[in-house]
């Protein structure tokens, strides 16, 4: 098996996988990711030995073994989109999912506010949330949720709490490293700095062996250690 094979099997559930671990055929999963209240796949391998995915686009890999590959958090959301089909009919379902994942989202952003990092387009300094703001990022969580983005880069993507955080460590991150590219800090900033980048890596994916050389993980962990590393020296 090829580096990349190993990886998809690793943390990955190619389509007989995911069938057979929610006894749901392919016909109604296609059906649900097509209506929009299920995310997409998280990596497409083709017949001509490309790896697809909405965050790297097509990347050659040859010897991959072709076919759809999904996060096991697939099985809860899944189970979300069928409660709510359910529920609304396939006619309210989506606007009912939209509306669950957005005050989750929000809910969680409140709370990594105040613990976190200041998300200053969100919410002002007493906490009260900024709609503009919010509604922006909530928006475009949702549509990276169904295309599969989430499902590629979060190590736990099971919740809008687990998103959330891996999102917002990744903002505080890039700008206090000013995105990988800082090379030197204050002494004094090295240890919450490390425990910043630990955090980070926690809540991140290892990503592919084809996609690490270009990935936020790479520039944000091995590389931005590295620089740490340097300053202590």
């Amino acid at each position: 098996m090829t580096e990349l094979n190993n990886y998809l099997a690793e943390h990955y559930l190619n389509e007989a996988q995911l069938s057979a671990a929610t006894g749901v055929d392919m016909d109604e999963l296609d059906a649900l990711i097509g209506d929009r209240l299920l995310p997409a796949p998280s990596y497409v391998v083709t017949d001509a030995g490309k790896l697809c995915s909405f965050v790297f686009g097509e990347m050659a890999a040859p010897g991959a073994t072709a076919g759809r590959y999904f996060h096991p958090s697939q099985l809860a959301w899944l189970a979300r989109a069928r409660e709510a089909v359910a529920l609304h009919g396939a006619q309210g379902a989506e606007a009912y999912l939209q509306k669950r994942f957005a005050g989750d989202f929000a809910a969680a952003l409140a709370t990594l506010n105040l613990t976190t990092w200041r998300l200053r387009d969100c919410f002002d300094d007493a906490g009260t949330p900024i709609a503009e703001g919010l509604r922006a990022r909530i928006d475009s969580a949702w549509t990276h949720l169904l295309n599969g983005t989430f499902s590629l880069c979060v190590a736990n993507p099971i919740s809008e709490a687990h998103i959330a955080h891996k999102e917002v460590l990744q903002e505080k991150l890039t700008r206090l490293s000013e995105n990988g590219g800082r090379t030197a800090f204050p002494p004094q900033q090295l240890p919450a700095m490390r425990e910043l980048i630990d955090a980070y890596a926690a809540a991140s994916m290892p990503f592919s062996p084809v996609e690490y050389p270009v990935s936020s993980r790479k520039r944000l962990v091995e590389d931005l250690r590295a620089k740490l590393h340097a300053t202590d020296d």
